[in-house]
């Protein structure tokens, strides 16, 4: 089944009223750009809107990536957590026919927005605190312990999919994609996770109730080893896509930087070689937290550290597709994905919009035409608070991670562009490199992190569970279209000056307007409801008559 794109999805939610079906959510507010355009974020195979009504705040969660028996395993999920009634989880309604885009029905889900922060905002900001670290170890055991008890599992525990409250001392979960319940045995994982929080040697054949327990592994020695030096959390460059390790330490222990850093801690060591030693085993073989805290069921053999570590020859492996901010083209490809981008600030601009808030453009190239760059609206600014760039900022190398949003087309006087942008809504999102670790990381375009997607099918797992066969469900779609017969090199060549007037119409089109600083990127005008072209003027449509009969005579004669 093929869903909707991002854009697609941008443009129906203007009007949240006539496309969602759901009674609440179609009478909600939902947060926006500085563009005045629905604020996406990325959440596996879904779009997550934040939706506001009276009071309460919901996560509507969009599909755009494909998901086999999405309604099946959706419904076995809910009707578990609903059944658990625990407070690690939030209840949620898949809705089936949940929102209606150019005349078909897709699927969403209506989730209660979690409380707290995330737990690489938590990090962020108290990863010095050595109290929190410990309070929140403990909360990360009972979570740990809870889903053992339970046989069941979560499948990404990662620092996106936590909430944090409490300062610390409570969990909860998000993002339930990959969940792993009873009744699911046998079946085949429809995603593998977040790289730097999984098993080198997991594959999506392991999908049963230990798929967390390396997660919390390597959550906990990272947290002890904070706890004990809280400089290892720039040594090594920790951020919301990794804490402490990385998928590099995984593939290659005993030349890692960083497990020969944490192995200096002496009450960390101990559990850190148990790691080391449970990432070189087997993903079958890897204990629980309780066990492994009591030196018990760890399975492998021993490593030899390097006195001297050293950098893997292995490329650089990254938790999302890593894309050059000078390449328009190569980020084009990837809107509606989550990447890392890396780049070289060339202009930093400042300002205000339309809508009386300021905003900070950072440019990676000249914005005249095609250029890539960071959009940080006023909700961002507050998120990351004294760390906004500036001018200061131009010539420093970056990693950002974020949503890639649609093109964006405008006119600054003579002067046309077309922008992609990330989105900053965290503080964590942007990263500063040396410049040797920045190209190290750019020569690993085209090694795509692991991907989320199994060959064979799951249906008959799923139709087996609970009383009775489940009837497949043919996704709801647009009837395909009927193929057109053979055209003529003049119906060709017509076709062809009708496109290429209707382009130069929709250029020609008015754009924001604003002041211009021919150094940086012009300032929008954020608007509720983007403007559309309303097509090809009566001069287009006469000229392409004319050129019509044209080729026509010619044909006769």
């Amino acid at each position: 089944m093929a869903y909707p794109t991002l854009e697609q999805y941008n443009e129906a939610l203007q009007s949240p009223q006539l496309v969602l079906q759901d009674a609440e959510l179609k009478h909600g507010r939902l947060k926006t750009s500085g563009l005045g355009l629905p604020l996406a974020l990325c959440g596996g195979f879904a779009l997550t809107y934040i939706v506001d009504l009276a009071g309460k705040r919901f996560a509507l969660r969009c599909f755009h990536k494909e998901s086999r028996e999405l309604e099946q395993r959706y419904k076995a999920i809910s009707a578990r957590i609903k059944q658990l009634a625990s407070p690690y989880f939030l209840p949620f309604d898949f809705i089936p026919n949940g929102i209606r885009i150019q005349g078909s029905t897709y699927p969403i889900v209506k989730m209660a927005w979690a409380q707290g922060r995330t737990l690489a905002e938590f990090l962020e900001g108290e990863h010095q605190n050595t109290q929190a670290l410990q309070r929140l170890r403990q909360a990360l055991a009972k979570l740990a312990g809870f889903l053992e008890q339970n046989q069941i599992a979560h499948g990404d525990i990662q620092p996106e999919n936590v909430m944090v409250s409490a300062d610390g001392g409570t969990v909860q979960l998000i993002d339930y994609d990959g969940m792993f319940v009873e009744g699911f045995q046998g079946a085949a994982a429809t995603e593998l996770g977040q790289v730097n929080f999984q098993h080198p040697k997991r594959t999506a054949k392991d999908f049963n109730q230990k798929l967390d327990r390396f997660s919390f592994l390597t959550l906990d020695v990272a947290l002890q080893a904070l706890a004990v030096s809280p400089s290892l959390w720039g040594v090594s460059r920790s951020e919301p896509s990794a804490v402490v390790f990385r998928r590099n330490d995984f593939l290659d222990p005993g030349s890692s930087i960083i497990f020969g850093e944490v192995l200096k801690l002496p009450s960390v060591a101990s559990h850190a070689k148990n790691l080391a030693r449970v990432v070189v085993g087997e993903f079958q073989n890897v204990p629980t937290l309780a066990d492994f805290l009591q030196d018990k069921g760890v399975v492998g053999g021993a490593i030899t550290f390097q006195q001297k570590a050293t950098p893997s020859a292995v490329g650089y492996q990254g938790a999302y597709l890593v894309c050059d901010a000078t390449k328009y083209v190569q980020v084009l490809a990837q809107v509606g994905s989550r990447i890392e981008l890396i780049g070289q600030i060339h202009s930093v601009r400042t300002g205000w919009g339309a809508n009386k808030k300021p905003y900070v453009f950072v440019n990676f190239s000249d914005w005249r035409g095609q250029a890539v760059k960071l959009a940080i609206w006023s909700d961002g600014m507050k998120a990351i608070g004294s760390n906004v760039p500036d001018k200061s900022w131009v010539g420093r190398w970056l990693s950002v991670t974020g949503l890639v949003d649609p093109p964006y087309k405008g006119q600054a006087k003579a002067v046309s562009y077309t922008h992609l942008s990330l989105t900053i809504t965290a503080s964590g999102q942007i990263q500063q490199l040396p410049e040797q670790e920045a190209q190290f990381r750019l020569r690993s375009f085209g090694l795509s992190p692991v991907v989320n997607s199994t060959p064979s099918r799951n249906a008959d797992v799923l139709s087996s569970m609970g009383k009775g066969r489940v009837a497949s469900v043919t996704p709801i779609q647009t009837a395909p279209p009927n193929v057109p017969p053979p055209k003529s090199s003049n119906q060709q060549l017509l076709e062809k000056m009708q496109a290429q007037a209707s382009q130069a119409a929709r250029q020609t089109t008015s754009a924001p307007q604003a002041s211009t600083q021919w150094q940086s990127s012009p300032a929008p005008r954020p608007v509720s409801t983007p403007k559309r072209s309303s097509g090809i003027d009566w001069v287009g449509w006469l000229f392409i008559i004319i050129m019509g009969l044209g080729l026509l005579r010619a044909c006769v004669k």
